[in-house]
């Protein structure tokens, strides 16, 4: 359409922002130099976003996660785990952690994807090489990544509330059947994953 008017990411982020600033759903708001966001939600969780992508993430989860909830803790937040020491054995497959680690406030997100991480090994004798745990600091969340034939499957943690959805090779690829909620067991969870995959012949 002639009279249609293009936006770029950066200028949609900004708006976006903002909406949230409007709703209360943000309580501050601050654009550092080097092009970056320092966001902080009503329940006094601050984040850093680097980039449109990472804006985008954080406005859906407020936007079709659970309103200003879904910024919040998901529990009470846990210590975070400490660096494993260089000589430690790695048992459990899971990747390393970024280089800050993860917020506090995703200790609960990835206790629970180091459990589904190691069920996944257990139900479906998934090599422990083709696992991983981590937090994805783009997407802002913690993942469980399966390594398949057809391509890297990374199983996201959602906010409280929320179905988990499911990405292939970093594009979203669909959900399962089950919501983020006291009554859906980490079992209930990998017993779908695993369905998931065989639906798609990747297990």
């Amino acid at each position: 359409m002639r009279n249609a008017r293009t936006i770029s990411p950066e200028a949609a982020a900004v708006l976006n922002l903002t909406d949230l600033m409007v709703s209360g759903e943000v309580t501050a708001l601050h654009a550092n130099t080097d092009g970056s966001w320092t966001v902080t939600s009503a329940h006094g969780t601050t984040v850093t976003l680097t980039g449109p992508a990472q804006v985008a993430a954080y406005v859906d989860r407020a936007a079709t996660g659970t309103g200003p909830q879904a910024l919040a803790p998901a529990r009470v937040a846990l210590p975070a785990r400490p660096p494993a020491s260089a000589d430690e054995e790695d048992t459990c497959g899971c990747a390393p952690g970024t280089a800050g680690g993860a917020p506090v406030e995703y200790g609960p997100d990835l206790m629970q994807a180091r459990a589904i991480l190691r069920l996944l090994a257990q139900e479906f004798a998934i090599s422990s090489h083709a696992l991983s745990a981590a937090y994805d600091e783009a997407a802002l969340a913690a993942v469980v990544r399966i390594q398949t034939s057809h391509g890297l499957y990374a199983l996201h943690i959602p906010a409280i509330g929320r179905q988990y959805a499911m990405y292939r090779n970093g594009i979203r690829d669909g959900v399962i059947s089950a919501r983020r909620v006291p009554a859906t067991s980490d079992t209930t969870v990998t017993l779908l994953t695993g369905a998931y995959l065989r639906d798609r012949g990747a297990l």
